[in-house]
């Protein structure tokens, strides 16, 4: 097992595992909260791929048979005034996974809590007669740790590393336009995640989320209006990673990808969202696993804080 480990530590850089988490998935978390209400996010996220691409081609290298990840998130936020929020997110990986295409065949884990994200939102625009509201933000990346996973004495790939023990910054906007007669809602959303180096001196690549979401209430006697579907177009570009401020070999993408959503309400207090991240089209720089289909779950409650009667406490 050691010797294993080590072999796979000195392999040349050109298999990247697939990407870590996004963003919480959905769109309860774009836009800003009222005063004094609270929002509370948890979600679930399953990702995972089988296979490797050069540029935007298959590629028949196939060191890694599979690579998967289970991850789960919570995230609190807080509306102070009628424009501002401020979020807080903490993300553990329950494993990060990758299956070795040896004879037998070997499998190298990950686990521990990633990264904390602390972001404030600012409305910018917040026009209620046309509908339309713009938002924008910034924030840090905190890792949890800066000491690396080992397993049997021997440090974990960077790909299988939880964090990477590296501090970052967040830029985050969104632009929604709402149509209330037919429950049609349009959101255009842009996310930067860039990071300083860690103590090892490897630097993660700055990391560009562009969105475009389509969400429609499901008007209906039977569904009560409890049910919209939501369809985004999001894409991802990575640049590439640095190690000692030189440009990692296999690091780098271009990713496009549908997802489809749909959002229940239940009893007025819970959403609930299932989504499908489905990749259409990849490119990447050099050698590396491909984009595969992810599935996520996430958890939405809200609770506005108001004051008991008779006194001046909130509850």
């Amino acid at each position: 097992m050691s010797f294993f480990l080590w072999f796979v530590c000195l392999l040349p850089g050109k298999a990247q595992c697939l990407s870590s988490a996004n963003p919480v998935g959905g769109i309860e978390n774009l836009m800003t909260l009222e005063k004094k209400t609270l929002r509370f996010i948890s979600f679930y996220k399953y990702g995972q791929t089988r296979h490797y691409f050069e540029g935007n081609q298959p590629s028949d290298f196939n060191l890694i048979s599979k690579a998967y990840y289970n991850y789960l998130s919570l995230m609190a936020g807080h509306g102070f005034g009628k424009r501002l929020t401020v979020e807080a997110e903490l993300g553990y990986y329950i494993n990060k996974s990758q299956v070795y295409n040896i004879d037998p065949p070997h499998t190298l884990t990950g686990r521990g809590f990633s990264n904390i994200k602390i972001i404030g939102k600012y409305n910018i625009l917040q026009n209620h007669v046309k509908r339309a509201y713009y938002t924008a933000g910034i924030g840090a990346r905190i890792p949890c740790s800066t000491t690396p996973k080992y397993v049997d004495n021997i440090e974990l790939p960077t790909e299988l590393q939880p964090t990477l023990g590296s501090y970052g910054f967040i830029f985050h906007s969104a632009f929604v336009k709402e149509y209330p007669a037919s429950g049609l809602r349009i959101f255009i959303t842009n996310r930067i995640e860039t990071g300083l180096p860690n103590k090892d001196d490897y630097q993660l690549g700055t990391v560009f989320f562009n969105s475009l979401f389509i969400s429609k209430h499901l008007m209906s006697s039977r569904l009560r209006n409890d049910w919209t579907a939501i369809f985004q177009l999001r894409n991802e570009v990575r640049m590439p990673d640095k190690i000692s401020a030189v440009a990692k070999e296999a690091s780098g993408s271009c990713l496009l990808y549908l997802v489809p959503q749909i959002n229940y309400v239940h009893r007025e207090k819970w959403n609930i969202s299932a989504l499908i991240d489905i990749p259409l089209y990849q490119k990447f720089r050099g050698i590396q696993l491909s984009a595969g289909v992810g599935f996520t779950l996430v958890f939405t409650r809200s609770i506005k804080i108001t004051k008991k009667e008779g006194t001046d406490e909130d509850y």
